[in-house]
């Protein structure tokens, strides 16, 4: 007999071939897409295999900012930094994807959009997630500020003695602009299939998204690069460099 059998012999629960089937429960996730024969538009594969990569995608984000934020309580910055990048870099990826939807031609995807019944992708339970954590991570760090006894200000002038703070600061600052940026393109996406001046599926005109798209978790941190360059602008004046 050889060795390797055993080591390809399936141990874990389950009736599939490998326990890699086994472990990531493949047999169902790969059943949850319409069969052929139920398909409004081939095209149909593409647009649920997208949004479901997604929301598996966006889960895995949000459980990773959740995480952070309690490291965050704290007052652990190494690992609520290191999570939060996590998180961002698993949204990246559901950004890119919303470029394979722009493959789906417009009438191609009104047939699709026959059968999605009143579904919108503003009602997405992991983009929903990133909207829930996103401001008490924001509130938790403005404890940590206060804890410290700095303002955003001077965590930035002084930043290599906040350094932690800084970190924690600036990977918000990321997750913050990827959820923009998510917003940015799903608004393209939506205008470039349906157009940017109808309803949607749920009754919301595109332009709600361009309204959403302009929504900021921490304005505070983003303000601070107006103060600082005002700031900075008006000593240059007194000493006569501009």
């Amino acid at each position: 007999m050889n060795p390797m059998d055993d080591l390809r012999t399936p141990i874990l629960p389950g009736t599939a071939a490998s326990d890699y089937e086994r472990y990531l429960r493949t047999d169902e996730l790969l059943a949850l897409q319409k069969p052929p024969e139920e398909m409004l538009h081939k095209d149909e594969l593409t647009f649920q295999v997208v949004h479901q990569a997604s929301e598996l995608l966006l889960k895995g984000a949000a459980w990773e900012l959740e995480r952070a934020l309690e490291h965050l309580e704290h007052a652990d910055f190494t690992n609520c930094s290191r999570l939060v990048r996590r998180a961002n870099m698993e949204i990246d990826y559901p950004v890119s994807l919303l470029h394979v939807l722009e493959t789906i031609t417009p009438y191609d995807y009104h047939l699709i959009r026959a059968g999605l019944g009143h579904g919108s992708g503003l009602d997405s339970p992991g983009f929903l997630a990133l909207l829930h954590v996103g401001p008490r991570l924001g509130r938790a760090f403005d404890v940590q500020l206060q804890s410290a006894g700095v303002t955003v200000d001077e965590m930035y002038r002084h930043h290599q003695k906040h350094f932690g703070l800084h970190e924690v600061a600036e990977s918000l600052l990321d997750f913050d602009e990827r959820v923009q940026i998510f917003r940015f393109h799903h608004l393209k996406l939506a205008q470039r299939i349906i157009g940017g001046g109808v309803v949607g599926t749920m009754g919301t005109p595109v332009e709600v998204l361009h309204q959403r798209q302009e929504h900021v978790f921490y304005k505070e941190l983003w303000d601070a690069r107006n103060e600082i360059t005002a700031k900075i602008t008006e000593q240059w004046e007194r000493e006569g460099r501009r």
